[in-house]
């Protein structure tokens, strides 16, 4: 605007002709004005970009630190509360395993003529056949929970107490299975594997016992951060 009133009082005062020559300086002079100001505004614009890049850069290192400060002590909190988990599962596991042994214990040792009504004895045999089935299920899920420890973190000092333990109640639950597959109605076959079977199971129901002294410990002892 202020370039255009000069050329107006430049046109009054001289006239045409030497406008045009005085004219054209000024636009030259005005193009290089618009260009060092293009320039020098370029020049600005980037520097004002460099500045926004390193204050975003900035508030993001904050912003990280700030998240693992927050993060570490939620971590550290739902891996303890993992591994508590974790020893109460094994712990649930093996008092199902106390039951289940005892139960099936006194059922295959029952005399056949105490056993009472054989309705009520094959639905009993059942039942306990469905709980052995289920117990093995629990056992098997125990292993997978075990193997997602490491997922949080979370090591065993030694993993091998973890797998015998596992192990063991597997072993007890075949064994205990194997022995209800007999079926509540060969009472002849029963009576003649009874004792035998009453003696296996005792043996892995002692392995399992055992093997769960492994880890009644502190959490400091059996696990790794």
């Amino acid at each position: 605007m202020l370039i255009q009133i000069a050329v107006i009082n430049i046109k009054r005062r001289y006239g045409c002709v030497k406008f045009f020559t005085i004219e054209y300086y000024i636009l030259f002079l005005m193009s290089g004005d618009l260009q060092e100001n293009i320039m020098e505004f370029g020049s600005i614009s980037d520097w004002f970009s460099a500045a926004c890049n390193g204050v975003m850069a900035i508030v993001a290192v904050y912003a990280a630190r700030n998240a693992k400060d927050w993060l570490s002590p939620k971590l550290n909190e739902r891996k303890f509360k993992f591994a508590d988990e974790l020893i109460e599962q094994f712990c649930r596991l093996q008092q199902e395993a106390f039951y289940l042994f005892n139960d099936t214990k006194n059922l295959i040792n029952t005399d056949p003529d105490e056993q009472g009504d054989s309705e009520i004895f094959r639905n009993r045999w059942n039942t306990i056949s469905e709980r052995e089935i289920c117990y093995r299920k629990n056992t098997i899920n125990l292993r997978t929970v075990l193997e997602r420890m490491e997922l949080w973190g979370l090591r065993a000092i030694n993993n091998d107490d973890f797998i015998k333990i596992i192990d063991s109640h597997l072993a007890l639950s075949y064994k205990i299975g194997e022995a209800l597959a007999i079926g509540p109605d060969d009472t002849r076959f029963r009576l003649q594997n009874s004792f035998e079977y009453d003696k296996q199971i005792g043996e892995k129901y002692k392995t399992v016992r055992s093997s769960h002294n492994n880890i009644m410990k502190h959490y400091s002892k059996l696990f790794i951060d």
